[in-house]
């Protein structure tokens, strides 16, 4: 073993601290880092396997009511051209879910579906599949979240069922009951399967179907862009075959399906963020601790160097003790991150989404990003200040001039008047200026990621807070179609007879109706052979006039049994079948002026306060690759007295500001927005800050609701929404969502539950690397003084009295240095969070309140004061022989 290597041991234990704070902060950074990207890959992995193995729809269309099998055959005509389309029946029953006892009031719904079995296929986790009309199988996070465990009693829409089955929806891994909504709800909103008697049993307990059609490709090797042509002339064909289309949802459109893999690569990208600026702060750690060891060892590589040594085996031989902890620390921190922290970061994700069984998928570049990367720049960053120093001379080494500073410096002349504690304390702060100056960009950094952790849930919370109080009513209703809450009773009674028929299957209406015309015809036939009898009264035409009137009969008799068959379907006798279809055909509805009428009155108070709207969605290109805004426009009344303050009309645009604040939009600047269902394109100019309104939450745009009709082409009188501060009764085929203050504070429940787990682990992560970083950088000021401390051990003085005059002065520049970076790293967080957040639906809004920077400057303080204690243990090991070493 040659003499540079017999030191490495005793250079190891000499500097131990310091080697021991490098291993601790890679590896427990890489550990979390690695265990959280495995994880997020892994999930990002089983995601993208789902669309084969659980036949996941390639899209779906909702129509107002049930499509018939021609509409249906339409639409897949339209398709042949990419290969032919597959539709399935996915109709699903919103029930308001509540457990016999114990339950506590809140409101939830469970999205009941009949069991699937050829698309979107259920994965059970425990249980068994329903097997009889009184089984329910429930989601498994809403299960979770609810206390429902197998074999637990609840209540659909007031009818008792038994869950027999916790399993998990691949169109709904992510819970969310409007396709429009920010996030998920797991609390108060979840899925559920039925057997088909079970569905109808619900429907009959007054439950309100949503229809439903998914479908898939024959051909899944479709471009999005080839899908979504073949969609729109589907709902094209649908529209032309009297079907009316509520919406349209694209697979990748659909939040249910690609929620939970966009926020999967959107938390990768944060953790990749997190990661790069672990990786900086490593570096700078490196290069302060490769000039503090140069320093310390000045004397030595100078000796060396003079013995004959080359510079080539001084660098490898300072080169080697930190690439080994690098590397053992890269390579140990993977291994604990695989090993320990996959798991607990894989249950971040599963506890919000519905995914079926974890396994882990391995990724090598998630091993080079973690574990390679870092070691690499700790050894890079080493070598490079090693090289740099070994520029010089062996004599400039041996009389401690490796720094670069050459000459002689006088030492700053101190007013006489400061006592000697304050002069001393002050020549510490100076002859360490640079290594101060290090300590406060590294507490910048340290700062940065503590307030990161800090920071997210107060920032998740206000924008919540702002969802709730953009909320101008009550409730915002959102209709299929246009329903009117004024008419008189004759015309609820004709529209509650119109929507009683149009339950039954249009197959046995239009039977009735070809019967009636049939009967129509035989009538003529026998009025005509009457008359001819009439006219020459023979035996010819007398047979011919009884020959018709068995026709007549005939008719009437197969008149009869359609209407039978009717009144079979409603429930009800031949005579009110009769009733409902009189009633029915006083209405125009060849007419679109006219509206159906609310079948309930809701009272001449409740209709006078409710309030028309339009609302319509388009997408906004967020550039860079960013993907598209979903942008909600609303049509409203230019005196409305919900959205007080708004000043549309006359064709004037407002703009919410969230979109202002997030998009950087500049007056007098035409925005693009697009259709996706329409494939249209929209240019709408942003006037300046007053065509502003709402918080930095509104990502709305706002015109009168004459505006909006014209602009989208509807007829003059088009609405499609009620803002009620009282609850309505709606007919339930024309409802489509009731949005409540509730529904917003359920929002902020889940952000919390979804981020408290992580922000816990961010914060541990941010202290951790604030304490060795801490430890790091002052220790360098410590080790730099030691001979300044032996002196004054010679000189007689305690080691609690050279800690008040070192400690207090290091102290006194960590106190200073929390609080002057706080603005830094506010705008830093800002940047960054623009950034981070730019491909998210939505904008949030930065939210530091006073508290989380002095809780952020409080838990630096105090880790720093574990640190404080420890040097003072430090300073008790100075040895006195430091002063009897010889200087050059």
């Amino acid at each position: 073993m040659t003499p540079l290597a017999r030191r490495l041991p005793r250079e190891l234990k000499h500097n131990i601290g310091k080697y021991l704070g490098i291993f601790l902060l890679m590896c427990g950074a890489i550990a979390l880092t690695s265990g959280f990207l495995l994880a997020a890959h892994s999930i990002g992995s089983l995601i993208d396997e789902m669309r084969d193995e659980y036949t996941i729809e390639d899209g779906r269309v909702i129509t107002a009511f049930e499509a018939t099998d021609a509409q249906l055959e339409a639409a897949e005509d339209a398709a042949d051209g990419v290969g032919g389309v597959t539709f399935f029946k996915n109709f699903s029953i919103d029930a308001a879910i509540k457990k016999p006892t114990g339950d506590d009031g809140t409101k939830r719904t469970l999205r009941t579906y009949a069991r699937r079995t050829e698309v979107d296929i259920a994965s059970y986790c425990e249980g068994a599949k329903p097997q009889t009309d009184d089984e329910v199988a429930v989601d498994r996070v809403f299960a979770a979240n609810n206390d429902l465990v197998i074999g637990d009693k609840v209540e659909l829409e007031g009818r008792a069922y038994t869950i027999c089955g916790i399993m998990t929806l691949p169109d709904s891994q992510a819970l969310f009951p409007n396709n429009s909504d920010f996030t998920v709800n797991t609390i108060t909103f979840g899925v559920a399967e039925v057997t088909d008697a079970g569905f109808v049993a619900l429907e009959d307990a007054g439950g309100a179907p949503t229809y439903t059609f998914s479908f898939t490709f024959n051909d899944r090797s479709l471009s999005v862009a080839e899908r979504t042509d073949a969609e729109k002339d589907m709902v094209e064909a649908l529209t032309d075959a009297d079907a009316r289309v509520d919406g349209l949802i694209d697979a990748d459109s659909n939040q249910g399906i690609g929620y939970a893999r966009d926020d999967v690569d959107g938390d990768s990208a944060m953790w990749t963020t997190l990661l790069d600026i672990i990786i900086v702060i490593m570096a700078f750690v490196f290069v302060v601790l490769t000039n503090a060891t140069i320093e310390e060892e000045s004397a030595v590589i100078g000796t060396l160097l003079a013995s004959g040594y080359r510079k080539r085996e001084i660098v490898l031989h300072y080169l080697a003790l930190p690439a080994i902890v690098g590397i053992l620390a890269a390579g140990l921190g993977c291994a604990l991150g695989v090993a320990f922290f996959t798991e607990p970061m894989r249950n971040l994700y599963y506890g919000s989404y519905s995914l079926p069984p974890f396994h882990v998928y391995w990724s090598w570049e998630i091993f080079i990003k973690c574990a390679v990367v870092p070691a690499a720049a700790l050894i890079l960053i080493t070598l490079v200040g090693l090289l740099r120093k070994m520029g010089k001379t062996p004599l400039q080494f041996l009389r401690h001039k490796a720094s670069g500073k050459t000459g002689t410096k006088r030492g700053l002349r101190l007013p006489e008047r400061m006592g000697f504690v304050a002069r001393f304390r002050l020549r510490v702060f100076l002859r360490n200026l640079g290594n101060f100056a290090t300590l406060f960009v590294g507490i910048a950094f340290a700062s940065l990621l503590l307030l990161f952790g800090l920071a997210i849930l107060p920032t998740m919370t206000h924008y919540a807070d702002n969802l709730e109080t953009s909320l101008v009513a009550e409730h915002q209703y959102t209709l299929k179609a246009p329903l009117e809450l004024e008419g008189n009773a004759e015309e609820r009674e004709q529209w509650a007879a119109l929507d009683r028929l149009q339950s039954v299957d249009g197959a046995l209406l239009s039977a009735a109706e070809d019967a009636e015309d049939e009967l129509d015809a035989a009538a003529d036939a026998a009025q005509a052979a009457a008359d001819a009898l009439a006219t020459s009264p023979n035996a010819g035409n007398m047979q011919a006039a009884s020959d018709a009137l068995e026709e007549v009969q005939a008719k009437k008799d197969a008149l009869y049994a359609r209407l039978d068959d009717i009144a079979g379907a409603l429930d009800c006798d031949r005579d009110e079948a009769i009733g409902l279809i009189d009633d029915a055909s006083n209405i125009d509805t060849d007419n679109d002026d006219i509206h159906p009428a609310n079948t309930t009155d809701n009272g001449a108070e409740k209709i006078a306060q409710a309030e028309k709207y339009a609302v319509y969605q388009l997408q906004y290109d967020r550039g860079e690759g960013n993907g598209t805004e979903s942008v909600t426009v609303y049509g409203v009344s230019p005196d409305s007295r919900y959205w007080k303050g708004l000043g549309v009309g006359d064709g004037r645009v407002v703009f919410g500001r969230g979109l202002l604040d997030k998009f950087g939009w500049k007056e007098g600047q035409q925005v693009d927005f697009h259709d996706k269902y329409e494939d249209k394109d929209y240019s709408l100019e942003y006037a300046g800050d007053g065509s502003a309104w709402g918080s930095k939450s509104d990502m709305n745009v706002y015109m009168a609701i004459g505006d909006f009709n014209e602009l989208f082409g509807n007829d003059a009188s088009y609405f499609n929404g009620y803002a009620s501060d009282e609850k309505l009764d709606l007919d339930a085929r024309y409802f489509a969502g009731d949005t409540t203050p509730d529904d917003m504070r359920a929002v902020g429940d889940q952000f919390i539950g979804m981020m408290s787990d992580l922000i816990g682990m961010m914060v541990g992560l941010a202290v951790f690397i604030f304490l060795l970083f801490m430890y790091l950088l002052t220790k360098a000021v410590i080790d730099r003084s030691a001979r300044s401390i032996s002196y004054m051990k010679v000189f007689g003085y305690r080691d609690g009295e050279i800690s008040h005059l070192y400690i207090r002065s290091i102290t006194l520049c960590v106190a200073a240095s929390l609080v002057l970076s706080l603005p830094v790293i506010i705008g830093s967080l800002t940047a960054i969070f623009r950034a981070m957040l730019l491909s998210y639906n939505g904008n949030i809004e930065i939210y530091m309140p006073w508290w989380s920077m002095a809780e952020c400057a409080g838990i630096g303080f105090a880790t720093y004061l574990v640190v404080a204690f420890l040097h003072t243990r430090s300073i008790r090991h100075v040895s006195l022989a430091e002063a009897l070493k010889v200087q050059e």
